[in-house]
């Protein structure tokens, strides 16, 4: 497919570290983009998906304008070229961009779409829209300095463009209150954006809780320090009794996993990479949910975990490190602790009383949620976000 025939009457680019065509370990915001890209469909976008990934790690010539599937959505995607050393790939897409912007420029987008203010997205933003006036909208699930990255420039640079996207961005989405607050558009219109509950999701009838033995504690994420699972892997041996806990999710600790479960087999269920179903079913039939996140304090209240809303929409207790806020209650409905192994033991003996007390609260919350988070309630509101009038103040780009 080339532009000239691909060209609708709208058109979205969507710039963001997502593959279709590869298993992805980051399933928060794997999840998120896939339904991002379902929302624009169902508004009537055309969707051009740039993967700017770099997922695999060899040579590969770039993609232009290949037809392929996200979900149940048929999309166009593009991809820069790869190099074995992933830094170093980032480092020539970003330092090269113009090829492909030429290329996406002739497609005349109505809509740029901006997952986090990377530098190489927003360096292909920031190009797209000066070249053709089409509104750039920086979905901010991050902020670029929130996390440790040892001595790698990238979010110095990450942090560079952030504060020019802030100064250019049409419409900005942000993750928690904290960060809407801190950070507002210099221009343009904003939107609170912490989580999609999918069709699936919204669909699911919660069952009852702390109903029979054993209790099924859930994580379901990222097997990285910086989640919180270390903390997982030191409990494990603590585990009340009528406790199981059960684990999905891939990353650097799955060995770890792996091994725990050999060595606690009647205390750990692992399951590594799960399907969207699979993933679901374990959700409603655990008990309590656990986020372990380091604590966000730590990073600025520069993030909020996508997995929160998802575990309170399938009715089940949450237990988890402090939250930033949102535009919703969460504490009476959040068993909360401090992140060290002692608090999440006594948080999990804590559980099944606490849950008694509360178990109104998280049935009002999950309610409240859907008419928020749900696909459905977000369609119409995305639309009314995308249509809103935007200040001209601060419109004129500046090179890029």
């Amino acid at each position: 497919m080339t532009p000239s025939t691909a060209s609708p009457v709208r058109c979205a680019v969507v710039i963001a570290p997502f593959a279709p065509d590869h298993p992805a370990e980051h399933l928060g915001a794997s999840q998120k983009i896939t339904v991002v890209i379902s929302l624009l469909r169902r508004l009537g976008y055309t969707v051009h998906l740039v993967d700017s990934s770099h997922t695999e790690r060899r040579f590969a010539a770039p993609i232009h304008a290949s037809e392929t599937m996200v979900g149940a959505h048929r999309i166009v995607l593009w991809r820069p070229a790869r190099v074995p050393h992933r830094p170093v790939g980032k480092l020539l897409n970003w330092l090269a961009p113009g090829t492909m912007v030429k290329r996406l420029s002739g497609l005349r987008p109505a809509l740029i779409w901006l997952y986090n203010p990377y530098a190489y997205e927003g360096r292909v933003g920031l190009s797209l829209q000066k070249s053709t006036r089409a509104r750039l909208l920086l979905e901010l699930e991050d902020l670029p300095l929130a996390r440790g990255r040892g001595i790698s420039p990238k979010p110095r640079l990450d942090q560079w463009y952030f504060g020019r996207l802030l100064k250019h961005a049409d419409h900005i989405t942000y993750v928690n209150s904290h960060v809407q607050q801190q950070h507002p558009p210099q221009r343009g219109t904003s939107l609170l954006f912490p989580s999609i509950l999918d069709e699936a999701l919204c669909r699911c009838v919660p069952a009852a809780r702390f109903a029979g033995a054993p209790h099924r504690l859930g994580y379901f994420g990222g097997l990285e320090l910086e989640k919180g699972c270390g903390t997982l892997l030191e409990l494990l041996p603590r585990l009340p009794a009528g406790w199981r806990l059960v684990v999905t999710g891939a990353g650097p600790l799955e060995s770890a996993f792996r091994e725990a479960e050999r060595l606690h087999p009647e205390q750990l269920e692992f399951h590594g990479r799960v399907d969207r179903k699979k993933l679901l079913q374990l959700m409603l039939g655990s008990d309590a949910i656990i986020n372990p996140h380091m604590p966000i304090a730590a990073m600025d209240d520069g993030v909020f975990p996508f997995k929160v809303c998802e575990a309170l929409a399938t009715g089940a207790l949450l237990i988890s490190t402090r939250l930033p806020p949102i535009d919703l209650p969460l504490d009476r409905s959040v068993l909360e602790y401090d992140g060290t192994v002692n608090g999440l033991l006594a948080a999990v003996s804590a559980a099944s009383a606490h849950y008694r007390t509360v178990a109104a609260a998280i049935d009002s919350l999950r309610q409240r949620l859907l008419s928020l988070y749900s696909e459905d309630a977000l369609l119409g509101r995305l639309g009314d976000f995308l249509s809103m009038p935007v200040n001209a103040a601060g419109a004129e780009s500046e090179g890029h």
